[in-house]
């Protein structure tokens, strides 16, 4: 296993190296000069030659692209992705400060998202045609086709302008969270639950399956502990790649329910040209997916001892 974690961690370096390079260079994509960015964003003046010079040396734009980018990446490592252009605060200050509410929203989101998912595409499973199956598909049609911007906004109209029942934005208790969690999870858990209720449907037609029913084994322990085990590898699968839309998806609940997480500080960051706050965002999102992709393929080899093995 040892051996098995040692090689994954030495793939995903070249992986990191790229997630560094496209993080810097989206100070150079826009076009126009960095450092006329800056005095914009920095005193909301037009730039004038010399401060455009004074700000390109203060900032080291002068240098080649290559020592710029060995600097930067130099300091990200340890989390020094600089000050904001906007905020005169450092990046990392900024980011910690809007942790905490994303890391509610999306947790709660999660959490659910994926216990209703499986929970719903098993006894969907389970059920084949007939009510209760009939009731998740039509669900999982729904969640897939209503739009997270459109419901976030018809749950507002409905619990906070007519019953007045919930808060429609802001940060705070569970009431606050309680409309931006359904929004949100609900796109997620309906299309997660349609996944579950065919990947387990697949398995259950397998000769194993047969065999254990006709062993006389209750359908509780055919279900459970063959059929899903061999099912959870796929599943696992979309769930881990699912992890970048929860992200983008973040961006939209977020603005819609003026969340003060990192999808709006995102938001904001692009309207500011705010590109360090921005540069630290994709860099940091990119190093949690290649992260959770780690931890997925590590569970690969606990589910199936065989890919450990044969890799």
């Amino acid at each position: 296993m040892l051996r098995y974690i040692a090689r994954r961690l030495l793939q995903i370096v070249p992986t990191l190296l790229g997630i560094s390079i496209i993080s810097f260079s989206l100070l150079y994509i826009f076009p126009g000069d960095p450092a006329e960015f800056i005095v914009e964003a920095r005193y909301a003046v037009e730039p004038t030659q010399e401060m455009v010079k004074k700000i390109r040396m203060e900032m080291g734009l002068d240098r080649p692209m290559l020592v710029q980018y060995l600097d930067w990446l130099s300091k990200a490592v340890r989390g020094d992705f600089g000050k904001s252009w906007t905020e005169d605060k450092p990046v990392m200050d900024l980011i910690l400060e809007r942790l905490p509410a994303s890391a509610q929203l999306f947790f709660t989101t999660f959490a659910i998202s994926i216990a209703f998912a499986m929970l719903l595409g098993i006894i969907s499973a389970i059920y084949k045609d007939r009510a209760v199956d009939h009731f998740c598909r039509i669900f999982s049609l729904l969640g897939i086709s209503i739009p997270s911007f459109w419901l976030g906004l018809i749950l507002i109209w409905i619990f906070s302008v007519q019953l007045r029942l919930l808060p429609a934005f802001g940060y705070g208790g569970i009431e606050h969270l309680i409309l931006p969690v359904l929004t949100w999870s609900f796109s997620f858990m309906a299309i997660k639950t349609r996944f579950v209720r065919s990947c387990l449907l697949e398995a259950l037609s397998q000769d194993y399956v047969i065999t254990a029913r006709a062993k006389g084994l209750p359908e509780r322990i055919v279900v459970l502990r063959h059929a899903l085990r061999n099912a959870l590898i796929p599943i696992i699968t979309y769930f881990s790649l699912s992890i970048s839309h929860l992200i983008v998806g973040s961006i939209m609940v977020e603005v819609v329910f003026s969340w003060p997480g990192l999808g709006s500080l995102l938001v904001e960051s692009v309207f500011k040209r705010d590109f360090p706050v921005v540069q630290a965002l994709v860099f940091i999102s990119g190093v949690l997916f290649v992260i959770v992709n780690l931890v997925v393929d590590i569970l690969y080899a606990v589910i199936d001892p065989r890919i450990r093995y044969g890799d």
